[in-house]
């Protein structure tokens, strides 16, 4: 059984296990070289700044990442969008792997904006995707985007109500291995009034009316929360905002 290990901030120096969850710090986070001091993102969405990073502070604060198996959420020098340092996401095929980091959002937060430069270098198995990023109502994935692995191309995801999906693509051409892309997505949760705004590369993608069970968002995600969910994946210049 692989154990599954969520790093957060902790007030103290060391680890608590409990209950087979490992809390910590993340040994990884200090192995990068960084550039400290560096300006951070800004965008012209709407909104008030939940984060803004670039990763230059040598750690993934205030994302929580979860990794699992042979999965790993690490700081890391080998591909940016800017400065010196992004964040890397693995996860394997193996059983029990799993990599994945999340913002968590206040209670009955209903609109977020996330803008971040997503590097997409190793694609999963046939049939499965690799996330550009997610949107979550408590434990229910309610709308993400991302790289379909049997054409590269992208697609909108939408939960309904009913617990099925809705499913758009948004790119029609593949989208190549090693290349950077920003990906911006606005998701209001409001029961029959919700709705979901995409943009890739600065191009508007999708905007539209949805009907979501959620009247509310959770947390922001970047990877996968599913074991085997192979795919490698850079993330850097990072912004994510709350609408009143």
């Amino acid at each position: 059984m692989s154990k599954l290990k969520k790093f957060g901030t902790m007030g103290t120096v060391g680890a608590l296990v409990t209950g087979g969850f490992f809390l910590g710090t993340s040994p990884a986070a200090n192995a990068a070289t960084c550039r400290a001091g560096t300006a951070t993102p800004t965008n012209s969405l709407s909104g008030s700044v939940l984060i803004s990073t670039s990763f230059e502070n040598n750690s993934l604060r205030p994302f929580v990442p979860t990794t699992a198996g042979t999965g790993t959420a690490t700081v890391s020098n080998s591909r940016v969008r800017s400065g010196l340092c992004s964040i890397k996401l693995h996860a394997t095929a193996d059983a029990g792997s799993m990599a994945n980091m999340a913002l968590n959002l206040s209670t009955g937060t209903k609109r977020v904006n996330a803008d971040a430069w997503v590097n997409i270098t190793a694609a999963g198995v046939a049939g499965n995707n690799v996330p550009y990023v997610r949107f979550f109502s408590g434990s229910t994935r309610v709308a993400d985007v991302y790289r379909y692995n049997d054409t590269g191309q992208l697609w909108l995801r939408v939960t309904n109500p009913n617990g099925t999906f809705t499913y758009t693509r948004l790119k029609s051409s593949s989208i190549p291995l090693g290349t950077w892309h920003r990906i911006q997505m606005e998701v209001t949760a409001s029961g029959s009034s919700s709705a979901v705004r995409v943009w890739f590369d600065g191009v508007l993608a999708y905007s539209s009316a949805v009907t979501l069970r959620a009247t509310s968002l959770s947390k922001v995600q970047f990877g996968a929360e599913h074991f085997r969910q192979k795919g490698d994946q850079y993330i850097d210049d990072v912004v994510i905002k709350k609408v009143s």
